[in-house]
């Protein structure tokens, strides 16, 4: 769940998850029975452990969310999908802080009975007192977005606190549904058509994205009437917008023509996409494994089509994704040594660990 849906930014072609989020927690958990983190880990900088409790937040309560309210559609960054409805934005703040009510939640998810769930995620090693902190932070993030009516799912924030192998507290995670207030955004049943055809292009494009094909991937989720003086906007998407959209999208198509990527077959389907293969450094703890693997496509159909002449200027552009995601499920595969993480026919990712 963070090598492939949850990491930040995976459109970027500086997202960490082009080659390592798959492994850089792989010695982390103790081996207790509970969820705790090694003493090794427990004494990073705070730094580098705020930004492991922020990872294990987003990904754990992500897969919590799954687990008790999935199957899901579609499941794409709150921010982006915030930018396809800037036109109801309700008002106008100064502040572009990356915390508090000018941000928007971490995830919107559709379930397959048609109801939307917004999701904000945090996490913390410091106590469970700043667990309760943090999660008034994330009780104000999520409000950004208001969903109403026939569409409205559960509207969550939560926060996770992680032990340490030594600690007398076990790790924890606190999930609240509280009431909205003065959201940015209010979404009804009158948008829902609107809401999937949106979530069905982010989902695509974040699946473009996993693969390094950030071009077109960033281009499909910046809608064409976006307002450059969005709130919501980066600094990189506002620059990019200030230039022309053909030239935008030749560059996009291009980068798409001219990939070079990996295929690989999984059962009767061929993707495209990144095989890598990482050998295990020595370490102190005896580990079955010595070798891990990664697999991530999409089906070669959707880069053609996108990456043909004029396509992404074409407004009709959600219409050409939807054959591709209207019966589309996330849906995880897990054994001894494998997991996949599977979006219909549209992406296909996997770690498989070698003995």
């Amino acid at each position: 769940m963070l090598g492939t849906l949850t990491m930040p930014n995976i459109l970027s072609p500086a997202s960490p998850a082009l080659f390592w989020a798959w492994l850089r927690y792989y010695l982390a958990p103790a081996s207790s029975s509970d969820l705790r983190i090694t003493m090794d880990f427990s004494d990073l900088d705070p730094h580098q452990k705020g930004i492991l409790s922020d990872d294990f937040g987003v990904a754990l309560a992500t897969q919590w969310t799954v687990d008790r309210l999935g199957p899901f559609t579609h499941i794409v960054d709150g921010r982006r999908f915030a930018n396809q409805f800037s036109r109801l934005l309700r008002k106008k703040r100064k502040s572009k802080a990356k915390v508090g009510t000018s941000k928007a939640p971490d995830f919107v998810m559709r379930d397959i009975a048609g109801r939307w769930h917004v999701l904000e995620c945090k996490g913390t090693q410091a106590s469970r007192d700043y667990q309760r902190r943090v999660l008034d932070t994330a009780v104000a993030q999520k409000h950004a977005i208001q969903l109403m009516g026939s569409i409205q799912g559960q509207q969550l924030a939560s926060s996770l606190y992680i032990a340490h192998e030594k600690d007398r507290s076990r790790s924890h995670m606190k999930i609240v549904d509280p009431e909205e207030d003065d959201p940015l955004i209010q979404l009804t049943g009158n948008q829902a058509g609107e809401m999937q055809a949106k979530a069905s292009r982010l989902a695509v494009a974040q699946a473009l994205g996993s693969i390094g094909l950030n071009e077109i991937a960033v281009e499909m989720s910046l809608p064409p009437d976006i307002d450059v003086q969005s709130e919501l906007l980066l600094p990189s998407e506002i620059t990019r917008l200030r230039t022309s959209r053909e030239a935008r999208v030749a560059r996009a198509t291009e980068q798409a023509r001219a990939r070079n990527l990996d295929t690989f077959t999984h059962g009767l389907r061929q993707y495209e996409g990144r095989v890598v293969e990482f050998d295990l450094p020595p370490t102190g703890i005896r580990l079955p494994y010595r070798k891990v693997r990664v697999r991530q496509g999409v089906t070669p159909e959707i880069i053609q089509e996108l990456a043909s002449a004029g396509s992404l200027l074409d407004h009709r552009i959600d219409e050409q994704v939807a054959p591709y995601t209207t019966s589309a499920r996330i849906a995880v595969e897990a054994g001894e040594d494998h997991t996949a993480l599977i979006y219909g026919d549209v992406l296909y990712s996997e770690i498989e660990w070698i003995r």
